[in-house]
């Protein structure tokens, strides 16, 4: 299977849509404005965080810390990058969450993690199973940003019926 990803002006756009309509092997997933891609994405972030918040995986403040972590090094292209704890704190803030860890509960973490997702290794040399409880928390946020991108696609497919 194939992703193509098409730039089309407004005017071709209703003929674009008349020609994938006669191709039923061809299934549009997402269709935005050129400025609401950021939006877009900060969406299906928020809806991934929702999705983990409510199945309870966040264990400790500290864990958000590996989210941003993880985004900083691209796990999925076009996510934000955080310079500091405090912008991604501001982020999460934009999207209502609350109970979120401070500033140096991030920092402090975030030194902790050596190396590139997947092969993080830990300063503080947590048990092996904490380290995959750690490695996991990226795992089920990319699930969930999948699920929240299919969602969305499928909600955005049921509307063009």
């Amino acid at each position: 299977m194939k992703q193509v990803v098409l730039r089309i002006e407004d005017a071709a756009f209703e003929k674009f849509m008349g020609m994938v309509d006669l191709c039923p092997m061809v299934e549009v997933l997402n269709v935005c404005d050129s400025g609401d891609k950021k939006l877009t994405i900060d969406r299906y972030v928020a809806l991934a965080i929702s999705e983990m918040r409510h199945d309870l995986a966040f264990k400790n403040p500290c864990d958000y810390a590996y989210l941003m972590v993880a985004m900083n090094q691209s796990v999925v292209k076009g996510l934000p990058f955080f310079y500091t704890p405090k912008d991604f704190i501001d982020y999460m803030r934009q999207s209502d969450f609350d109970n979120l860890p401070g500033r140096t509960t991030i920092y402090d973490t975030i030194g902790k993690v050596k190396g590139k997702f997947p092969d993080w290794t830990f300063t503080d040399t947590p048990k092996a199973s904490e380290a995959l409880r750690r490695k996991n928390l990226v795992k089920r946020f990319l699930s969930a940003f999948m699920r929240a991108q299919s969602r969305v696609s499928d909600a955005f497919s049921d509307n063009m019926r």
